[in-house]
């Protein structure tokens, strides 16, 4: 089963995807914690996407494509990569940005690591950038790394 969306490349769209999403993987019997943490992983996806993917260039768009099966639930975000992801040479942890140790921007992808079960961006060979995370559907427990 599958589901996708296209948003306008505008702050505050995330919301209408993370409100659609909600209410899919609420019809497919998620638990609603996670599906609490899905929807907050989404939107920090979505807002990077439109933000340092696209630089807020409202001629853009941001397509999410939601895929299930028996054992998780596949979110992909797609933005059509005016700036391609970099990733940074040693990225600092939370606990290190919060004691100042770097600029408190970049803190999403550190979180949606700890909120989903699998995260990361995906090798494209069109242009654009493509980040992926995944919530197991089985009635086991999430574990914060």
């Amino acid at each position: 089963m599958s589901m996708e969306l296209t948003l306008p490349n505008q702050l505050g769209y995330e919301l209408i995807a993370r409100d659609t999403i909600a209410a899919f993987a609420r019809r497919l019997g998620m638990p609603m914690d996670r599906i609490d943490d899905m929807k907050t992983a989404l939107c920090e996806a979505c807002i990077n996407a439109m933000e340092h993917g696209n630089l807020l260039n409202p001629n853009l768009r941001v397509q999410i494509l939601c895929h299930v099966d028996d054992d998780r639930f596949v979110i992909e975000v797609y933005d059509q990569g005016l700036r391609p992801f970099v990733p940074p040479p040693t990225p600092l942890s939370i606990v290190d940005k919060l004691t100042g140790m770097g600029s408190l921007r970049g803190m999403g992808l550190l979180l949606i690591s700890q909120l989903s079960d699998e995260s990361g961006f995906v090798p494209r060979d069109e242009a654009g950038n493509c980040f992926r995370f995944t919530f197991q559907r089985s009635g086991a427990a999430h574990v914060c790394r």
